[in-house]
């Protein structure tokens, strides 16, 4: 009964120790294992190792003198054992003083990159085993004591150490693959959705603009597929979170499941994709580009010759015209467009509207090529689109450009098909010489003062001047007939070389889920080559620039009487 009374005191002497161990010198052996091995998980295992070996001569011997001394002793010989197994190679007997010991205040936490590194381990907690996680949560997380964990667990504090020695283990090696994959989780890219086509007043495009986490998962799911598991190793997001967004982007056909991998359905079109399609785009520049300034340009007087509104503007504004024009109609006749398009064969997507997705990667803030060569105050808008609508029939609005940094009447642009009418009407009644104000409803006076407010539409004196061009259908097929179609035929081979050149581009750029779009971008390249012809115009000074972008005017709406 004796001897039992003695062993048990012996074990509860061995628990105070432990505990002090624990509470005392955790943080002065991490702290000196992080300076040792120069980072913070190395730190940590070797930490672990300290501790354990701690535990293991404090349970072997039955007197301790000095604990301080047997700790850093231990400590020494553990990391000789650990330096010379990364090296291979002998190393001389450390200093038995441990004069380096004194040196445990600084915490590494502070320094943000290993906080980081810490924030990584944390999220890589959730795979471990139940008792290995609590145990790294309740020690790590919560700051508990290893005594206390014990406790909480109902097992020894033996077995935490070896837990928590063994998880550290059990996630070094995904915690080091972290470091080049998962930069998603503390530096997000950056995706802007838009799309080609019929949209619906609220598409889903918009939705994924306005959520992070949707626009990652298609980041990270476009050039090779991902498993749930390996989107919450990459994003730190957990899996109730990512399981909602993925079965919405599934459902609304922006991913797609193969086996048990996501991939991305659409394009992302990056900064290096931009930039190799303006290498081609200059590259052709002499046997596209120029073809058609110069066409254009020395056909000056058979254009203005067809006497339609605006055909008496300045060269340099009524070819910003004449050039986007020339683009609207290369897409509704070129055959080789006409078929790279196929309009119509574009499915009902599940938001109700008809159009390709047109998407970009804007993680390194760059918002696609428009915004270079000297046109960071421009702004664009193409809506090529024509309407019937009963009495007001046969009009067409080109686009609006302007270097106002604003959008102009975004009801001319949109389908508010009724708002569009009045819009028609009032634009085609003021150019007639036997106008009169007092012939317009008093919504109708609102509306041209408004387009006179911003600038769409001049008044001198009584006169109202609208500042774009305005034909009747007939003055549109004469300046189609005589004017654009020798260009396109006279261009078409070169657009067959550049169609297959861009095909090309995308095969490769784009990954095998996206094929499908392949068609589409090639022609949307070649109808940027209008967007295109203007800027390489507009740098020759053939085109009207303002001085500021306070100065600019609207620019190429064009309207069909």
């Amino acid at each position: 009964m004796i001897e039992s009374s003695k062993q048990s005191g012996e074990i509860m002497e061995k628990q105070k120790l432990y505990a002090r161990i624990t509470n005392e010198y955790s943080l002065k052996i991490l702290n000196w294992a992080i300076k040792k091995t120069g980072n913070r998980p190395d730190g940590e295992d070797l930490a672990q190792e300290v501790l354990l070996q701690i535990f293991m001569a404090v349970q072997r011997q039955k007197r301790i003198e000095k604990l301080e001394n047997l700790i850093w002793k231990v400590a020494h010989y553990v990391w000789c054992n650990y330096a010379r197994e990364l090296s291979k190679s002998n190393f001389d007997a450390l200093d038995e003083s441990l004069s380096d010991a004194t040196d445990f205040t600084r915490d590494p936490a502070d320094n943000e990159a290993l906080a980081l590194e810490l924030a990584r381990m944390r999220r890589q907690i959730a795979n471990l085993s139940y008792i290995q996680r609590e145990a790294m949560i309740l020690h790590y997380l919560d700051g508990l004591p290893i005594a206390e964990v014990a406790k909480k667990l109902g097992t020894t504090e033996s077995a935490i150490t070896w837990h928590l020695f063994d998880a550290r283990k059990r996630i070094k090696k995904e915690f080091e693959c972290m470091k080049d994959n998962n930069s998603h989780i503390y530096r997000p890219g950056k995706l802007a959705l838009g799309g080609s086509g019929l949209m619906p007043p609220n598409p889903d495009t918009e939705k994924i603009n306005e959520s992070l986490i949707k626009q990652n998962i298609c980041l990270l799911c476009y050039k090779d597929g991902k498993t749930i598991d390996e989107l919450v190793e990459f994003t730190g997001i957990p899996k109730p979170y990512l399981e909602f967004d993925l079965d919405w982007l599934v459902k609304r056909e922006f991913l797609s499941i193969i086996g048990r991998k996501y991939y991305t359905t659409f394009p992302i079109i990056s900064k290096q994709h931009l930039q190799k399609r303006g290498a081609i785009y200059q590259s052709t520049r002499k046997k596209y580009i120029d073809r058609i300034i110069a066409y254009l340009w020395d056909n000056e007087q058979m254009i203005r010759a067809i006497n339609f509104y605006g055909a008496n503007f300045p060269t340099e504004k009524l070819m910003w015209s004449m050039i986007m024009m020339f683009t609207s109609y290369v897409s509704r006749n070129s055959e080789l467009l006409l078929q790279l398009k196929k309009r119509d064969e574009r499915e009902i997507r599940p938001d109700g509207g008809r159009y390709y997705i047109m998407a970009v990667d804007c993680s390194d803030d760059q918002n696609g090529f428009v915004n270079h060569e000297g046109w960071n105050e421009f702004y664009g808008i193409c809506s090529d689109s024509c309407a019937t609508n009963g009495e007001y029939d046969h009009y067409y609005w080109l686009g609006v450009y302007t270097f106002a940094n604003k959008e102009y009447h975004p009801e001319i642009i949109k389908t508010y098909r009724d708002t569009q009418a009045l819009l028609h009407k009032i634009y085609c009644s003021v150019i007639e010489p036997d106008f009169d104000i007092n012939s317009l409803t008093s919504d109708e006076k609102e509306k041209l003062a408004e387009a006179v407010r911003d600038g769409l539409i001049s008044k001198i004196g009584d006169r109202y001047q609208p500042n774009f061009v305005i034909m009747t259908p007939e003055q549109l097929s004469q300046l189609q007939m005589d004017v654009y179609a020798p260009l396109l035929a006279a261009i078409t081979p070169t657009m067959q070389e550049l169609a297959e050149t861009f095909h090309e581009m995308h095969r490769t750029e784009f990954p095998k889920s996206c094929h499908g779009y392949i068609n589409y971008h090639t022609y949307i390249d070649l109808w940027n080559f209008g967007i295109f012809t203007l800027m390489f115009a507009a740098g020759d000074g053939l085109l009207y620039l303002p001085k500021t972008p306070e100065n600019g005017t609207p620019l190429t709406l064009v309207i069909i009487k």
